[in-house]
């Protein structure tokens, strides 16, 4: 995996990945013994681009989560900034061209410091920016897709807009799509499809799993993660860095003096079971006993 180079976006300076003080090896303890994975592969599509920053925190949460219960090459498919118009979001509040475009940036810039430090992932090719490169973004999924089976099929973390999902099932092989199983915590990501609706998405013939808004237990007060904040596990410190710079975004106001992992919750219930009694409850306490 090719790993972007750092920028700096705004008033928020994203430091350059520093070296890993430990080894892969070393930062690996034994599984937890609540760890019970699903069989199968794993695509996350997360938005972050707009309107809410949440995706920037909440992505190397996941990618955490996957590394410590050893499912780091489950992961096939991982992309980002999601919504393909975000200029016509149909939410309350909206995002300009300007920072549209910074949130790219930060997108590409935290979720490969996460990757490098977390993986390596040796089953994802890159990190997809679906705003960049939508069509290498969609047809890398639909390979995920069509190598989906009944005994190894593909979870789709769906973290953002449906769309790319959407695209990707359209040019899926028809026969393959019934071992696509999609998750989902909000409706606000299902309803929120420029080009698919989300009933077109379960019409395509997946396997639909709502778990429940993680907003209940992972969009909390700051002071939730101060077990995080003087770290000095570089993976750790960085979850805290990013967790901050998406408090400090300033687009929505919803997300003031919180830190919001939520779209994490989604991974800690697939990699506790999925839905063979998965966790759909989770807490930065559990996120703590897992990462720590």
């Amino acid at each position: 995996m090719k790993i972007l180079s750092n920028v700096v976006v705004a008033s928020f300076a994203l430091t350059a990945c520093t070296p890993i003080s430990i080894t892969s090896e070393q930062f690996k303890s034994s599984t937890p013994k609540y760890i019970n994975l699903p069989s199968g592969t794993l695509a996350v599509v997360i938005d972050g681009n707009s309107p809410d920053p949440d995706d920037i925190g909440a992505t190397p949460v996941l990618l955490a989560l996957l590394e410590k219960a050893n499912a780091a090459d489950r992961l096939v498919h991982i992309s980002h900034s999601c919504d393909l118009d975000p200029f016509k979001n149909k939410a309350r509040y909206q995002i300009d061209p300007e920072n549209e475009s910074r949130r790219q940036q930060v997108l590409d810039s935290s979720i490969n410091r996460a990757l490098n430090v977390f993986g390596p992932f040796e089953s994802v090719e890159k990190l997809f920016n679906c705003r960049e490169e939508q069509q290498a973004a969609i047809e890398d999924l639909t390979i995920a897709i069509n190598n989906a089976t009944a005994d190894r099929p593909l979870w789709i973390i769906e973290a953002g807009e449906p769309d790319v999902i959407g695209y990707a099932l359209q040019e899926s092989e028809v026969s393959k799509r019934q071992y696509v199983k999609v998750v989902s915590h909000h409706p606000a990501n299902d309803n929120s499809g420029d080009y698919f609706t989300w009933q077109q998405i379960l019409d395509f013939g997946v396997e639909e799993h709502q778990i429940g808004d993680q907003n209940v237990g992972l969009q909390t007060p700051i002071s939730a993660w101060d077990w995080a904040k003087d770290s000095k596990d570089d993976g750790i410190s960085l979850i805290y860095e990013m967790l901050e710079y998406a408090e400090r975004d300033g687009i929505v106001p919803f997300q003031a003096g919180k830190f919001d992992s939520s779209d994490a919750g989604m991974i800690y219930w697939w990699i506790t079971g999925a839905d063979n009694g998965g966790n759909k409850n989770s807490t930065p306490r559990d996120i703590q006993a897992i990462l720590e």
